[in-house]
């Protein structure tokens, strides 16, 4: 896959020459309302209201931290203090912030888009970037993803897709809410034009600001600001202002390094006190776990489980082997161990998780197993 889509040349940066279609499609997926609609799964009847997830205090300085889009058509949005919010919408429903259930789902997403690809960056709790083929349908792809996210987690979202992660980026922001927008290659710089400078991620109020004292609103009143010229107005930063009105942005996605560790997690429908069917859960995905690290290569000096019961704490302990194993059979056994010692049996069970981690390749030598301890 070529990454390398324009030449620069030294004496001006005015219109890089396009030399390469060959990079691949970029995927920007964002969860529509992330927070909130996690909180309709759990309580149904919040659907189609005016309801925020608040942080804070309700008696001190509470905030908005994410609004439905109920709400939002009252003005209500992050960031906003409770009492603002409460003022512009009277009728609306207040839920308190449940992050450990937010990074549950999170989890779920991501391992949901790795089956689309390998290639993913997790921009953020609810975002994430894939990088496909070239010679995919982007479309066609994008509703697939939509829907998997849909139909198998309950959750909406939003899909943008571009030769690269800054259009594809924008594309989701403007396809809002469960949308899709596919920017075809070539006309990026097009697409940009008519848009409001601001668009523009990490071009903030103040930024905004000094440009329109340049005469600059749009991107295309960007794109015809010469590079030099904004270097010299906001530094470093001016190049990358440059490039990003005409569409462009070499940056690759900022993969995962080697795994330190890995885990699945099962969430029930309904909270169990039955030890079978926990332990039912250990094994199958030690089944997976066993099957990850031998596609990797590697094998796993620790196994580890995490318990979360009904009132959403969390519960983690783990065994140190003295042979490190890629054993589903030896994974599930320590899991069960380590479920039996520790499982509260008067307290139902939401989420079980069993992982690996002291990961090391299975062919490395002792000598270089020891030396990678002592660094």
């Amino acid at each position: 896959m070529l990454f390398l889509d324009v030449i620069v040349s030294n004496a001006s940066y005015e219109e890089p020459t396009i030399i390469s279609m060959e990079r691949g499609w970029f995927i920007f997926v964002d969860l529509d309302a992330f927070y909130a609609s996690v909180e309709i799964l759990q309580h149904p009847e919040l659907k189609e209201t005016p309801m925020v997830v608040w942080m804070g205090s309700l008696q001190g300085r509470g905030v908005v931290s994410t609004a439905s889009y109920e709400a939002r058509k009252y003005g209500v949005h992050s960031g906003m203090p409770l009492r603002r919010a409460i003022s512009l919408c009277p009728d609306l429903i207040l839920v308190p912030a449940h992050h450990a259930l937010y990074e549950e789902y999170s989890a779920r997403v991501y391992a949901l888009l790795k089956t689309f690809s390998e290639r993913i960056q997790k921009v953020s709790i609810d975002e994430a970037c894939l990088e496909l083929a070239p010679h995919i349908e982007p479309e066609k792809m994008a509703l697939a993803i939509q829907k998997a996210i849909k139909e198998k987690l309950g959750l909406p979202s939003t899909i943008g897709v571009a030769s690269n992660k800054l259009v594809a980026k924008i594309a989701c922001d403007l396809a809002k809410p469960n949308g899709v927008k596919v920017v075809p290659k070539g006309s990026e710089k097009i697409f940009l034009a008519p848009l409001p400078v601001e668009k523009i991620p990490e071009v903030g109020p103040a930024t905004v600001k000094k440009l329109q004292t340049m005469g600059v609103i749009t991107i295309d009143d960007l794109a015809k600001i010469p590079e030099q010229q904004l270097i010299e107005r906001f530094g470093k930063r001016g190049r990358y202002f440059h490039l990003a009105s005409l569409g462009i942005d070499l940056s690759p996605l900022e993969l995962e390094s080697k795994p330190r560790s890995m885990s699945r997690e099962v969430t029930f429908n309904k909270d169990t006190k039955n030890l079978d069917l926990l332990i039912k859960e250990l094994y199958s995905m030690s089944q997976t776990l066993a099957e990850d690290l031998k596609r990797q290569g590697l094998i796993a000096k620790t196994v580890f489980i995490k318990l979360r019961y009904s009132d959403f704490s969390t519960l983690l302990r783990q065994l140190t082997l003295t042979s490190p194993t890629q054993s589903p059979l030896e994974i599930a056994s320590c899991g069960s161990l380590l479920l039996k010692a520790n499982l509260q049996k008067d307290r139902a069970v939401r989420l079980i998780g069993l992982g690996v981690r002291n990961l090391i390749a299975k062919n490395k030598t002792k000598i270089e197993e020891n030396k990678e301890e002592k660094n």
